[in-house]
């Protein structure tokens, strides 16, 4: 006896068959009008990440691999990245948490994973307000405590001299907020290295960095610099290092934003500034995300970057329409990041997936928490491979975050 099934049935087996073919971590989502001779959009592999971007700039991710990542995250991140940013394991506390203490076993694991897999590394980060145990300040003068910032870095970065091809050297040094009247000033955080060293602190610590790799790439790093009175107060400080004479290479705009907060057009200014003082451009910790506010700030609900991957736990998933806009900022962020190709060195995304990340929850990455390609994941590789086709138009920021 033969079932005569509801024509509806066969299409629906069809639809959804197609549907997993979308959505297969090794399969890439349609591209529209194929031309003639193209095989079928299924039957298409976009490129891998790093390879999309290559002859504009490196790609990369933050984690302390391999230690506590699955074998296909580690692909993931071998398959897509040429280049890896120490995520915690390389910050002051974790590394350095007493004076005649060190803990060298996993960012250096993480340095023989990426020696091994022909990954590139830029360390992050040497001299920060936070992560930072007081014992570097604790009974000393200015002289001892000067000289426990040279003992610090010398030995980090001579450990992995010609193996971390750049460092983040002081971050987030700069105060969050300001006015028109900061604007004209460094505006430098009151950290315990400012109350103790004075804005020198800045200049002993990248020449202390130069001295220990001289070949090393050297970043000034810091979120909210991209525009308002933080930038100008950025460009205050950054010329005041290039006329002592600083060995300074380049800047980070961490980007640490939301889809419905992008300061596109002060972002795009900002990158030609930077340039203008002869110095190459990173966005160093990128995120989008779907919700949640934008900002770099430590903690304040968000946690700490640096802390890998979260539970699970019950986060609704993002709608359609929510991915679609992170997807064309995403999009749009890249079509300036390929405008300025010449002075932006890296792109470096501030985790793995959406769930390696220190905003979980708010899906801010372009691989989902199963490790697949979103959306954005396309319209990067659009941006990139096709600059000069239209982007899509995105809100602009509207009021700066007071922190950010």
């Amino acid at each position: 006896m033969i079932l005569q099934l509801p024509r509806q049935i066969p299409l629906l087996l069809t639809s959804f068959a197609v549907t997993v073919l979308g959505i297969g971590g090794v399969m890439a989502a349609e591209l529209p009008s194929p031309s003639a001779g193209e095989p079928p959009a299924a039957e298409r592999r976009e490129p891998n990440l790093k390879d999309a971007c290559q002859g504009h700039f490196l790609i990369g991710t933050a984690g302390d691999f391999p230690t506590r990542y699955s074998e296909e995250e580690l692909q993931l991140a071998r398959e897509h990245f040429d280049i890896v940013t120490p995520e915690n394991c390389l910050k002051p506390a974790p590394v350095h948490p007493g004076e005649d203490t060190w803990q060298f076993a996993r960012p250096d694991a993480l340095v023989d994973w990426c020696v091994d897999n022909h990954i590139a590394v830029h360390g992050h980060t040497l001299v920060w307000h936070a992560q930072t145990n007081d014992w570097f300040f604790r009974g000393g003068d200015k002289a001892t405590i000067t000289a426990r910032l040279q003992d610090h870095i010398r030995t980090l970065v001579g450990r992995y001299r010609g193996k971390i091809q750049g460092w983040d050297v002081v971050n987030e040094a700069i105060s969050d907020g300001g006015n028109a009247g900061t604007a004209q000033t460094e505006n430098l955080r009151n950290s315990s290295w400012l109350q103790t060293l004075g804005p020198e602190f800045l200049t002993l610590a990248f020449r202390f960095a130069h001295e220990a790799d001289p070949d090393a790439k050297l970043y000034y790093n810091d979120y909210g610099i991209e525009s308002g009175p933080k930038h100008a107060s950025s460009l205050v400080l950054l010329r005041r290092l290039i006329a002592e004479g600083t060995p300074i290479h380049g800047v980070g705009i961490q980007g640490h934003w939301s889809t419905s907060r992008i300061p596109y057009d002060a972002l795009d200014q900002a990158i030609s500034a930077y340039a203008a003082l002869g110095l190459k451009v990173s966005i160093t910790e990128l995120d989008v995300t779907i919700r949640g506010e934008s900002g770099g700030q430590f903690g304040r609900g968000f946690g700490g970057r640096g802390f890998g991957a979260r539970g699970l736990g019950s986060s609704p998933p993002p709608a359609p329409q929510d991915l679609q806009a992170q997807a064309d900022a995403y999009a749009r962020l890249f079509s300036i990041f390929v405008k300025h190709q010449d002075a932006v060195e890296r792109v470096t995304f501030w985790g793995l997936s959406d769930r390696r990340t220190w905003r979980f929850g708010q899906h801010p990455l372009i691989f989902d928490s199963q490790n697949q390609r979103k959306p954005a994941y396309q319209a990067i590789v659009d941006a990139v491979l096709h600059p000069d086709s239209e982007t899509p138009a995105a809100p602009q920021a509207a009021t700066p975050h007071p922190d950010s």
